[in-house]
């Protein structure tokens, strides 16, 4: 271990002692303006609206007000101090730079949704999260474990969820501005207006950066975000979300493309019942520079769902959801493949309140033209022990579908000729949780969460080399489901507002996984990983401090390679100079830490300064 090495580890691990030592100092919580920790509101958990308090399903909430103490300028960096997840960028054609991975799982089996539209885009179907602007999020929500129940595919690790901004009923602007290393440029401009029964709002926000390799990662790209909302009646509203993205890879002759449309209904016939109808359009494009060739995937969803009280202790939700989705592939010059699947499908979920005990009991049935139905329950409770002590657990089972091109149709990847298999299964999982939640006090929260996920029937590829007299062997590539794996662990976080000047947050993930097939752990999933910040506000001076520190344990690699371990330090600092103006400067990897084999992009220190305005 070289000098730096040992002096960013030991001031780390200076920063986390800081951190314990809030914690165990005077632990007076007062609330103010902020939201209070149990306060924050999610819906992604049952679909139906709750405070973390009294959630009986195990979620985190991350919102606006955190992103911007933090002054994070992309969705993964706002997911990064998240026990349980790690955020993983990818360098190459594709220009993905922010996969989530759930519990050691591969990012395709985390399903992340915008206002619960499935988006899409990205090497071996991970979403790219860069593409949503920060400037539009109002609270992230993280749904770990199975989630298929309500969901249905894809969401095996989780479920992640980006709510984003409501309309403004009056005439407001903001704008930023960031630059920094590396070449990089942010800047962002927001706009709303509106009335009572309608409201607006749009923002704009363009991004470039040179990246680690000038001459092959540098970027540039525009992303479009806005909601129109209207109020008919005081029972009945509509929403319409429109979303546009373009990305240029320049030196890689690669550009992507992204455009969509979310339109909400939501109408409460009576104080016990609600209904919504969701419907939504989203498409990827890829392409090459110049060529009219061109990769399409589409997604087209209707979704219809009520709820309703019934005997004063059940809230009752049911739901049907149906999913096309389409690709045009371009296999090769020439050769342009189109296929698409359908999928519908129904749940039914029952809350029912037997204070001190609530009991969640649902299930979902997916029916699908070419591998059959999935039937995907779950079940959870909560006991509220005393108005501070809770207790969760629970029990699911989730899906992954067999992805398009595995399906149908045979192609060339390279040299190599990609068979389908029709006959694919689709990959199963079932999921436990239990966990402890305990307030010290109403804005100091102590969690502990042990959790473990078995998977089965998961879709392994492998290649053949057929000898071909007087010629090169040929390559052949096949899909089988033979694969298992394991997931297990436990998860301790610890999170509090001291005051309204003092908050701090800690948490660490032990996680234990394998690969069945191998015997291996999964690649990418490290044993430990520790998180922690501490936030200081000088209310006097109107400045801001934060600082973090992470720690990436040990893991494997794509081919098998022990990799070390590593500690990552981050600081923000912001100045308010009148409600309207404040300056921040944000640093990143503040001790240098580079040449690390599995985070590409961590390779020296990085700066962003920049300045937000607001009217």
């Amino acid at each position: 271990m070289s000098h730096k090495q040992k002096l960013c580890k030991k001031t780390c691990r200076a920063l986390m002692v800081l951190v314990l030592a809030g914690f165990a100092g005077e632990a007076r919580a007062e609330t103010g303006t902020q939201t209070a920790i149990l306060d924050k509101i999610v819906v992604s958990a049952t679909k139906t609206p709750h405070t973390l308090g009294d959630v009986p399903v195990d979620a985190e909430v991350i919102t606006r007000e955190e992103l911007l103490k933090r002054n994070v300028q992309t969705a993964q960096d706002a997911l990064d101090l998240t026990s349980g997840l790690s955020l993983k960028a990818k360098a190459g054609s594709w220009g993905n730079k922010g996969n989530v991975r759930i519990f050691g799982f591969d990012a395709k089996y985390t399903l992340v949704l915008v206002d619960g539209q499935r988006l899409l885009g990205g090497h071996q179907n991970a979403v790219d999260l860069q593409q949503i602007s920060v400037e539009m999020i109002e609270r992230i929500e993280i749904l770990k474990g199975p989630g298929s129940a309500l969901y249905g595919s894809d969401a095996v690790g989780g479920v992640v969820n980006i709510i984003t901004r409501k309309g403004a009923d009056k005439p407001e602007f903001s704008g930023s501005l960031a630059m920094g290393s590396r070449g990089t440029v942010v800047g962002s401009v927001s706009g709303g207006a509106g009335s009572e029964n309608l409201k607006t709002r749009f923002n704009y926000t363009y991004r470039e950066s040179d990246g680690i390799n000038e001459d092959i990662d540098s970027y540039n790209e525009h992303i479009l975000q806005g909601t129109v909302s209207l109020n008919v009646s005081d029972n009945v509203g509509f929403s319409l979300k429109p979303y546009y993205s373009f990305q240029d890879m320049e030196d890689q002759m690669v550009n992507q493309e992204r455009y969509g449309l979310n339109a909400l209904m939501n109408w409460v016939p009576d104080e016990l019942s609600s209904l919504k109808l969701r419907g939504s359009f989203y498409e990827f494009g890829k392409w090459d520079d110049g060529s009219s060739e061109k990769t399409v995937l589409d997604n087209y969803e209707v979704e219809l769902l009520y709820s309703r009280l019934v005997f004063d202790s059940h809230l009752v939700t049911a739901g049907y959801e149906f999913w096309n989705e389409r690709r045009d592939f371009f296999a090769s010059p020439g050769n342009n493949l189109k296929m698409d699947q359908t999928l519908h499908s129904i749940y039914l979920q029952d809350e029912i309140d037997w204070s001190p005990v609530v009991l969640v009991l649902g299930g979902r049935i997916d029916s699908h033209e070419k591998w059959g139905d999935e039937i995907n329950p779950k079940a959870s409770i909560m006991l509220k022990a005393t108005d501070e002590l809770k207790i969760r657990a629970s029990i699911g089972r989730a899906f992954k579908a067999p992805s398009l091109l595995s399906l149908y149709d045979e192609w060339m990847m390279g040299s190599i000729t990609v068979h389908p298999n029709p006959d694919l299964k689709p990959e199963k999982s079932i999921g436990y949780q239990a966990g402890v939640e305990y307030a010290f006090a109403r804005d100091i929260i102590g969690k502990v969460t042990w959790f473990r996920n078995d998977v089965e029937d998961m879709i392994h590829s492998y290649v053949e080399s057929v000898p071909v007299p007087g010629s090169r062997p040929q390559l052949h590539m096949y899909y089988v489901n033979i694969d298992e794996a394991m997931t297990q662990g436990v998860e301790l976080n610890l999170d509090a507002r001291f005051s309204e000047c003092v908050s701090a947050r800690v948490g660490y993930t032990w996680l234990d996984t394998e690969d069945k097939l191998t015997g291996k752990d999964l690649a990418f999933s490290p044993e430990s990983k520790f998180v922690s910040g501490l936030d200081f506000a000088f209310c006097p001076a109107d400045l801001s401090l934060g600082l973090e520190a992470s720690y990436i344990g040990e893991h494997y690699d794509a081919d098998e390679t022990m990799l070390e371990g590593f500690w990552v330090c981050n600081a923000t600092l912001t100045k308010k100079f009148s409600d309207q103006t404040e300056a921040f400067i944000r640093i990143d990897n503040v001790f240098g830490e580079e040449r690390i084999t599995s985070e590409y992009d961590l390779d020296g220190t990085e700066f962003l300064a920049g300045l937000r305005v607001k009217i």
